[in-house]
């Protein structure tokens, strides 16, 4: 009996001391679900707060948009009325200016005006449409500063004799029809030409033809090469323009157009 109340002992102090710890644990499973339900109940009242402010937003938005498709409605009403008034501008405008009775100006026949600039100097384009005769035709010219005679366009070119004089048969092109129209006339004199491709310089005869431009209507000579293979048939260069015109290379056909009258 001595030896077992030890082991009694021993028994209800491990007894006691398990049912003390299984009680601590409790105890600490009880004050953590406590504080994880205090945690939702905060999350759940801030989740409820934002939802209020969520709600307040979708009315404030609604009653903006109530606005707007007001605003919208109002608009399309403004764009109505003002499509009827444009519609009816035009009945308006005329009761406003009554159609006038047409005038008639008549223009004296082949008057061809001069603009000057910097005293008496005829003012002309880059491109100019240039008379010339013979045989009687108009042709767009290029106008080249650069350039020191005048040259025209001489397809088929013959050069013959007549009467003991030099002279030289060639076609222009009609730029309306595309025809070749012949020419004769006599050589004034010869000249060579010199080129980057042709350093030895090639012997072109110079014809007078007469030109009319502007106001300006008098001979002048012309080097003669096949020019076919180029956009325009004649090239002004300085030996007509100085002391006549001036160029404004931003411009085209500055000048009218000649048109001859039956006396030409």
């Amino acid at each position: 009996m001595r030896l077992g109340t030890p082991v009694l002992l021993a028994t209800l102090a491990i007894t006691a001391g398990c049912t003390q710890l299984q009680e601590q644990q409790e105890q600490q499973e009880q004050q953590e679900q406590q504080e994880q339900i205090a945690r939702l109940s905060a999350q759940i009242d801030a989740l409820g707060e934002s939802l209020g402010r969520t709600e307040t937003q979708l009315k404030e938005l609604r009653v903006d948009q109530n606005v707007v498709v007001a605003d919208l409605a109002a608009g399309r009403a403004g764009i109505s009325q003002l499509e009827q008034a444009v519609q009816h501008l035009p009945d308006a405008m005329k009761a406003l200016c009554p159609e006038q009775d047409p005038v008639v100006v008549e223009c004296p026949a082949n008057r061809v005006q001069r603009i000057f600039v910097s005293g008496d100097k005829m003012v002309i384009g880059e491109l100019e449409t240039v008379w010339i005769d013979p045989p009687g035709l108009s042709l767009n010219a290029r106008i080249d500063t650069g350039a020191t005679t005048n040259s025209l366009n001489a397809e088929d070119m013959v050069e013959f004799e007549r009467d003991g004089d030099n002279w030289v048969r060639f076609h222009v092109r009609d730029t309306d029809s595309k025809d070749l129209i012949e020419i004769e006339r006599e050589v004034v004199r010869y000249v060579r030409v010199y080129q980057q491709a042709d350093p030895g310089g090639t012997r072109r005869p110079v014809v007078s033809l007469r030109l009319h431009l502007g106001d300006v209507s008098d001979p002048f000579e012309f080097t003669l090469a096949d020019r076919s293979h180029l956009n325009h048939q004649i090239l002004l260069g300085r030996s007509f323009l100085t002391d006549i015109a001036l160029v404004d290379v931003g411009r085209r056909f500055v000048q009218p157009r000649y048109r001859p009258t039956r006396s030409d």
